[in-house]
């Protein structure tokens, strides 16, 4: 269609929008984020300067690949030589006011590639329609970019250093040559499957079989010729640069595998049943669900199809006409059968099966181009194509916003920001430490987010008793702790710190007050005229607040993390900055009397997955919610 370039500016501009409303990460993200700094400040040679490096200090459970970081920054750094040679300026070393805006910069590069990954597909979509093979009109790729639009896990998250989202452009190009009948994405995918998530690998080798056995699309051999070429070449990549790295030889999914699968320690983060990919997560990827209702309309139209009827050769064998027939339909089957497998294991996450998002939004394409060209005149045609329309409406609507209330996810990063801001305008006299506690540092806190200034300190020790030597020397704050409101097992000197900044999180929705809000601009002149005015005012300004204001009326928050500045010694000892252990309390007639032992250890570990699970768990609260809500109130 002539008009497919205004859908590829809307793409990107939803892409970049969502990067912008939410420019902070979460804890899985941080394992990249922190090694794409690093690379950039410190570089990669000698291997000394990689002790100081974030994993060097929190390793995580498993180690994780440097392959996308160093990409990424590869790319950020050539660049900035460019900028620095054009401009005289560079990007990256002026870090006056921290490098958030480098931070936004490498998330830039990976949607960007997520972005040419589904235009490739789009492509080779358009590439094997036979019914279009004179016009090239592009109607299949036009439906595809456009049900895109209209989703959010795909499009918010695409833009995020998780391993999954450093697979998918990988991934998204390999399904672009499998469209076309180009057995060489089964290589691409097994790369992807070992340097960056393995249940790729597993996805690719269900391909492999289905495409084999299933349609007689290529023979096994040749599958799994590019199977072991593709994972050959993964690899060597990922040996030669991770052992570096990580100062020892290994493969970190390898060791990945065998923490989650054969140790069994997944469970430890969560199970749930067999269905839940089929009965929560995929329709929560749809919502409504016109995307999975077309899906099935396209699995009976398979776009490279001829009209020729099948042909047998002398061993009663499906002779193949078009490299490309039935491509669409070995996808969607593998995808399905993907899922599958993948069940069996008990700890589950949409991230691992996003993969099948772009499929099956194909197959829905095929479906819908299948009823835009059977179009009639007739008033049940209309009214089929009307409600697919509003469907895609009403799921775009949600999408966005999800989206503004997900903003509300990163209070960490909203408190740094804060607190740069401050020492910016207020700079301090004489070296100063920022303690960040670990909901802080989860929900947004990276390096980039922090001043490089030689006098501040970012302390972020998860050790409780590390945490309480260390007292003292803490001149901020950045804490879920409200002192003025503290929990009764917690002890601390509240007279010796200053509130600066009480940052609010999502704590719910209230769909009824912005229905109200909406209703009355809508019904009320005075109102109305107001808002239009206000919303000139901010389109001229480049500025969304009119909007954000109005879609607050939505959300409830509350304030989650508290910045706070010492203004003077602790009066008394502080030895608790946690809740006292069982035994300890028992033994105390006053329960929260100071003592002088050691508190124990914690599993900070366990405190960053239990607060991430709550945190990930808010958008599918979010959903079915609001779904639930505009139904009573349609």
């Amino acid at each position: 269609m002539k008009l497919s370039w205004i859908l590829d500016i809307l793409l990107t501009s939803v892409v970049v929008g969502y990067l912008l409303l939410a420019p902070y990460t979460k804890v899985e993200e941080s394992f990249n984020m922190q090694a794409i700094h690093d690379i950039l400040n410190f570089g990669v040679y000698p291997a000394k300067v990689l002790e100081n490096f974030d994993h060097k200090s929190f390793p995580g459970v498993v180690p994780r690949s440097f392959v996308g970081s160093l990409f990424v920054a590869a790319v950020l750094k050539a660049s900035d030589v460019f900028f620095s040679q054009s401009v005289g300026y560079s990007i990256l070393t002026n870090s006056e006011f921290g490098q958030l805006h480098v931070q936004v910069m490498a998330r830039g590069i990976l949607a960007t590639l997520n972005i040419l990954g589904f235009s490739a597909i789009r492509n080779s979509i358009d590439a094997i329609v036979y019914k279009e093979r004179k016009t090239r009109r592009g109607v299949v790729g036009f439906f595809f970019l456009l049900l895109l639009l209209s989703q959010f896990h795909l499009l918010f998250y695409s833009s995020r250093t998780l391993p999954n989202f450093f697979a998918l452009p990988i991934v998204s190009l390999a399904f672009s040559r499998l469209i076309l009948g180009d057995m060489s994405g089964l290589a691409l995918m097994a790369f992807a499957g070992v340097v960056f998530r393995l249940e790729v690998g597993v996805f690719a080798s269900v391909i492999a079989l289905v495409s084999s056995f299933g349609f007689g699309q290529s023979p096994v051999t040749t599958n799994f010729f590019m199977l072991a070429a593709g994972a050959l070449v993964g690899l060597a990549l990922t040996v030669s640069v991770d052992s570096y790295f990580w100062g020892r030889w290994l493969i970190p999914e390898l060791e990945a595998f065998q923490f989650n699968i054969l140790h069994g320690k997944s469970v430890e983060w969560g199970v749930e049943p067999y269905s839940a990919y089929f009965a929560n997560y995929i329709p929560n990827f749809f919502r409504p669900p016109h995307v999975l209702a077309l899906a099935i309309v396209g699995l009976f139209h398979d776009p490279a199809h001829d009209g020729s009827p099948p042909k047998l050769d002398k061993n009663n064998n499906l002779i193949i006409t078009h490299p490309a027939r039935n491509s669409i339909r070995v996808l969607v089957f593998s995808a399905l059968i993907f899922v599958a497998l993948i069940s069996g294991q008990p700890h589950k996450e949409w991230r691992f099966i996003i993969y099948i998002v772009p499929i099956l939004t194909l197959s829905a394409a095929i479906g819908l181009s299948h009823l835009w060209w059977k179009r009639t005149a007739s008033l049940a045609h209309k009214l089929l194509l009307l409600f697919v329309a509003c469907s895609f409406l009403l799921s775009w609507s949600i999408s966005a916003f999800i989206a503004f209330v997900s903003s509300f996810n990163y209070p960490g990063g909203e408190a740094i920001s804060y607190l740069d801001n401050y020492l910016f305008k207020n700079p301090p006299q004489q070296n100063i430490t920022v303690h960040m506690d670990v909901p802080a540092c989860m929900t947004g806190v990276t390096k980039f987010t922090e001043l490089h200034d030689s006098a501040i300190t970012f302390d972020k020790t998860e050790n409780k008793s590390a945490v309480l030597k260390l007292w003292k020397d803490f001149d901020y704050l950045i804490t879920t702790i409200d002192m003025n409101h503290p929990p009764q097992d917690v002890v601390l000197d509240t007279t010796s710190w200053e509130l600066l900044e009480a940052v609010p999180a999502f704590a719910g929705i209230n769909p009824v007050g912005l229905i109200t809000t909406v209703s009355t601009v809508v019904k009320d002149s005075k109102s109305r005229n107001a808002f239009v005015k206000s919303v000139w005012k901010d389109t001229k300004n480049w500025e969304p607040t009119t909007l954000f204001n109005l879609l607050k009326n939505g959300v409830v928050l509350r304030d989650f993390m508290f910045v706070y500045k010492r203004v003077s010694e602790d009066s008394l000892p502080i030895e608790e900055y946690a809740p006292l252990p069982e035994e300890e309390k028992e033994q105390n007639e006053e329960p929260l009397e100071l003592k002088q032992e050691p508190l124990e250890e914690v599993e900070p570990q366990a405190i960053r997955e239990a607060l991430n699970e709550e945190i990930d768990a808010v958008e599918d609260i979010l959903e079915t919610e609001f779904s639930q809500e505009a139904e009573q109130h349609a």
